[in-house]
């Protein structure tokens, strides 16, 4: 049987403008410019069903175009919206990134103001999606009240999340104890842990603080460095990256989630989880799409 993703959080569309050479800053760069579906929540979701997980999304958008974007690109990555609400006379997210001729993001604007309605009343509507899931993705844009109507109500399930800055790891913090698995890079688990990490025995030891918390699963990503993990049943694993000459490391992070959560749907294992994550994230930083349909190769099974 097919098991059910939730993924509660952001929906917008990605404004991305790629310079084709090193960027003058206050001037104007010749490039090229795409706009894509984004945000977190539905970017873990849409790789989740690439990935061939049967995915919910619990998000609000707007009454504009990007709406309609968001919607079209849901749908077709098979994507169940029939838990998205549409806001009356509200603005769809958005996200404007601006990439270096290498491909590392230079600077980025978030404009996520509708995230505001996702509050614990919204959640609460939303629980029939929530009590039939066989695990849920929290994406860390949600407010306080949302996450800790989340963490109270479903504890029961397995609960994902990626912070994705520090700012949102230190939001985040006081939810692991609820928490199933949290994938951070090195300067979040530095906020989660409550230390600096300047070597592999300091990257250890943070691990073990966020698993003292009552965390099952620690995923540290070190960029080119690669990735640690550590869990609850004794696991510790430590993987390192292809070199590669990326396209766009935007989205990455999310393939990387995302595969994740598909490996402990599909009882994978954490080694086998990791080569997946790893395959998904450097798939996805060869492309300028957010997220690709290319990931599906990865796997032909459904969890």
């Amino acid at each position: 049987m097919t098991k059910t993703v939730t993924c509660v959080g952001g929906a917008n569309i990605d404004i991305q403008g790629f310079s084709n050479t090193a960027i003058n800053m206050r001037d104007s760069n010749p490039g090229t410019v795409r706009l894509c579906p984004g945000g977190v929540g539905r970017n873990i979701a849409e790789n989740l069903a690439w990935l061939g997980a049967h995915v919910r999304m619990v998000t609000a958008v707007g009454e504009d175009p990007f709406a309609e974007m968001i919607l079209k690109s849901c749908t077709n990555a098979g994507i169940d919206t029939s838990e998205i609400e549409v806001i009356p006379g509200a603005r769809s997210s958005s996200y404007l990134v601006l990439t270096d001729s290498d491909g590392d993001m230079l600077a980025a604007i978030s404009d996520m103001h509708i995230m505001k309605q996702l509050d614990g009343a919204f959640i609460l509507r939303h629980a029939a999606a929530l009590d039939s899931a066989d695990a849920i993705v929290l994406d860390p844009n949600l407010s306080t009240d949302s996450l800790e109507t989340l963490t109270s109500g479903w504890t029961h399930k397995p609960l994902f999340a990626d912070p994705i800055s520090t700012t949102y790891a230190g939001t985040l913090k006081r939810f692991l104890p609820h928490l199933t698995m949290v994938k951070c890079n090195r300067q979040e688990a530095e906020i989660f842990a409550g230390m600096e990490i300047r070597d592999e025995n300091e990257l250890e030891t943070a691990a073990d603080r966020m698993l003292e918390t009552g965390l099952h699963c620690a995923v540290i990503t070190l960029g080119s460095d690669g990735v640690f993990y550590k869990d609850q049943d004794g696991h510790r694993l430590r993987k390192y990256h292809k070199k590669l000459e990326p396209v766009s490391a935007t989205g990455a992070g999310d393939s990387f989630t995302a595969a994740m959560v598909y490996g402990w749907l599909c009882e994978m294992g954490p080694e086998a989880s990791l080569e997946l994550a790893m395959k998904a994230a450097e798939i996805t930083i060869m492309e300028t799409l957010t997220v690709t349909p290319k990931i599906k190769n990865l796997t032909k099974n459904e969890p």
